[in-house]
């Protein structure tokens, strides 16, 4: 038998390395629209810091809009129930406070499969994703696998759908896996990749917003590679998380697509070599 998985322990500890920046930033300030959030605050040696994080379809409670201090909204990232709106907030503040602490290289992992990869399996369904995929198959594991309409996918690109129950078999035999960052919203995600180590799928990458934090704990993990987002124009992608956009309307508003390797080469993909991306 398998032993239990934290579902909390991978947040918990980008929290405690993040702790003392928590402790030193101020003014912080939330907004939530329909499909993202953001929350920015203040450090007394950087600026302004910001990070995003998914918006759950969890009405915002009372305690979403209180009065707290960065360290309290930080705290929310593994004290909040899974799916509430305050654990995104609490996930988006370590996103904020992990400014300055990643080396960041801009870059679309989901845009650059090598031609050898013939099965990739997805730990959510990314839609805007098939049309990067080309030829190969797909195995998708959803939370919600009775929701999705199987005419809805794209008929050039083959998909199989799997419920989390099925993950095993869904990561066996997969050249790569790409987790969703929400499962750090509805949890699963230590789960999620103890499966993928199960199943020793040679490249593992947590791609999301929702992902754009310390990423030594994922790593530690067996991840392969973290690609997230920088908020590059704080004002802009605050305007359009408040209009409810979310995904290409808030890339080309100021958030950056970005990503950090464990190590180099990665097995499946063909990244540009740039330099860190480290301009504000």
């Amino acid at each position: 038998m398998s032993p239990p998985v934290d579902a909390d322990a991978v947040v918990r500890e980008v929290r405690e390395a993040l702790s003392a920046r928590a402790a030193a930033a101020t003014d912080p300030r939330i907004t939530v629209g329909d499909r993202a959030l953001l929350v920015s605050c203040r450090h007394p040696d950087e600026g302004t810091l910001a990070g995003v994080a998914h918006r759950p379809s969890a009405p915002v409670a009372d305690e979403d809009a209180r009065d707290a201090t960065v360290e309290q909204l930080a705290q929310e990232a593994t004290d909040a129930a899974p799916g509430s709106v305050a654990r995104a907030v609490g996930l988006a503040t370590l996103n904020a406070l992990s400014v300055g602490e990643v080396e960041w290289l801009a870059g679309d992992p989901m845009a650059a499969l090598d031609t050898s990869v013939e099965t990739v399996a997805t730990v959510g369904l990314f839609r805007p994703a098939f049309k990067k995929f080309g030829d190969v198959s797909v195995r998708v594991v959803e939370r919600d696998v009775g929701g999705i309409d199987p005419e809805s996918l794209p008929e050039r690109v083959p998909t199989a759908l799997f419920s989390p129950g099925e993950v095993d078999a869904a990561f066996d035999g997969a050249d790569v896996c790409f987790v969703t960052g929400s499962t750090l919203v509805y949890g699963g995600i230590d789960a999620y990749l103890a499966a993928a180590g199960r199943a020793a799928v040679p490249l593992v990458v947590v791609v999301g917003a929702t992902a754009s934090m310390l990423p030594g704990p994922l790593f530690d993990r067996g991840v392969d590679l973290v690609a997230g987002a920088r908020v590059r124009d704080v004002a802009s992608v605050r305007d359009h998380v408040a209009a409810g956009d979310c995904g290409t309307d808030l890339h080309d508003a100021g958030l950056q697509k970005v990503y950090c390797a464990a190590d180099s080469p990665l097995p499946g993909l063909q990244l540009p070599a740039e330099r860190p991306n480290t301009e504000p």
